[in-house]
């Protein structure tokens, strides 16, 4: 089931100290199941678990890279480099997985911010349609990955993404620059 580390971009990215300690697990011996909402791991001919987790490593610069495979408890049982390499099954439970827990709506337009008692209510345009959300405490909900770029978490622990600050209109940046 461990493979050899792969020469390739997790190399340049991690040390080779922890790189050495990384369980890398072989997709052609995994059987991936669905159990109602809960998602299942076979590794054959090894052990089974009853529920699982799946993240990616690096969500922001290598997001179809990199996936850690986790149990029920959050241990990490190893990581998987490619789920392409998975057969079809597998690799459709996988990426539905992957998107229910990383939905993330892209906001296209802000149509108006309103800041009161320590919070603030947002209505923006997304690629999903018109919503309302709030977010609390914008030093700690809002994440600023790399310049124009944000993410904000709302009090539901929904996402929201602006790719591009100066893609924007005029008033959707007026309104973002005074609440960020």
């Amino acid at each position: 089931m461990d493979m050899q580390v792969p020469d390739t971009e997790l190399k340049r990215t991690l040390g080779l100290a922890e790189a050495g300690q990384l369980r890398f697990l072989d997709p052609k011996q995994l059987r991936f199941f669905q159990a109602g909402a809960t998602l299942r791991l076979t590794v054959e001919d090894d052990i089974c678990w009853l529920k699982i987790s799946v993240f990616r490593v690096f969500p922001l610069s290598l997001p179809a890279r990199f996936f850690s495979v986790r149990d029920g408890a959050g241990e990490e049982i190893g990581m998987l480099i490619d789920v392409n390499e998975l057969d079809g099954e597998s690799r459709q439970l996988v990426v539905a997985e992957l998107e229910r827990r990383y939905m993330v709506s892209i906001i296209r337009r802000v149509l108006s911010v309103m800041e009161r008692f320590g919070t603030v209510d947002w209505e923006v345009e997304t690629h999903r349609g018109d919503c309302r959300f709030t977010t609390r405490d914008l030093r700690e909900n809002v994440l600023r990955p790399c310049l124009g770029h944000y993410l904000l978490t709302d009090v539901e622990n929904n996402r929201y993404e602006i790719q591009d600050l100066y893609a924007l209109d005029d008033r959707s940046k007026d309104l973002l620059m005074r609440h960020l």
